[in-house]
């Protein structure tokens, strides 16, 4: 047994460097060789990525770094930078409304302004066509387009018209004219994505887009007497006379990020 142990050992030592070096153990990276060099009361937000070898090391935002912003969404809330996030950035922007329609890069404001008429009068809008509740898709979809056309006609300067209502709503200090009555087509957007955008208007303290038997302004005219507006109680775009002031007409203003 003795003569087969020396002979073993031998055999090992004949190969050299290459037999210690198969059985030499990987020393494993440290944490802070990792990236995860910040404890978890530095992070900004509780989403941390931990080292997997020491729970008090972590990698995350850190507070007062600006958080990144984020691809807008559907029900993505947007800030007065115009940008999106995941939580507040922190800084001095505020939420500013919801992303309602991510290709067009549309929010709708928190906010709704009830009662508010069309405008006080019978009035034509000599820039803008007269749309259908049938066709209004082939009409004139820009809101912000629209709203510029109706206060340059009646005057920008006031808010007792939907028009200019949202003309001159200034909310996270947005300036003048970035906030605009959406058009018929971009009303039934928001209707069609009102679950996505109601869940964010929750979190975010807004109002909802109740299901009942109120009217949202849009920016299209049918005619002198009447204006388009959608009906939230099915989604339909129907003609109401422009002087309706009661608090089942609804203003909710939007804006182009």
């Amino acid at each position: 047994m003795r003569k087969y142990l020396l002979l073993a050992g031998a055999a090992l030592i004949g190969l050299g460097g290459s037999a210690y070096a198969a059985i030499d153990c990987a020393v494993p990276p440290t944490c802070d060789e990792l990236g995860y060099v910040m404890n978890p009361e530095e992070c900004l937000t509780d989403d941390v990525l931990t080292c997997p070898f020491d729970d008090g090391k972590v990698f995350c935002f850190r507070k007062g770094r600006p958080l990144p912003a984020t691809n807008c969404e559907l029900g993505s809330v947007l800030y007065s930078d115009m940008q999106c996030y995941d939580a507040h950035p922190g800084g001095d922007v505020t939420p500013v409304g919801i992303v309602f329609d991510a290709s067009r890069r549309l929010a709708i404001a928190p906010s709704v302004r009830a009662g508010v008429r069309w405008h006080l009068n019978n009035v034509d809008i000599a820039a803008l066509d007269n749309c259908g509740t049938v066709d209004y898709n082939f009409c004139e979809i820009d809101g912000k387009s629209n709203t510029q056309k109706i206060v340059a006609q009646l005057g920008s300067d006031k808010t007792n018209y939907a028009a200019g209502y949202c003309y001159n709503l200034t909310i996270g200090d947005m300036p003048k004219g970035s906030w605009f009555l959406p058009s018929a087509s971009e009303l039934r957007t928001l209707y069609s994505n009102k679950a996505a955008v109601n869940a964010a208007l929750q979190t975010l303290g807004g109002e909802t887009i109740k299901r009942d038997y109120s009217y949202y302004w849009s920016s299209n005219e049918n005619s002198d007497y009447g204006a388009l507006s959608l009906h939230l109680y099915d989604g339909n775009v129907i003609n109401r006379n422009k002087y309706s002031s009661s608090t089942d007409y609804n203003t909710r203003c939007a804006i182009a990020y």
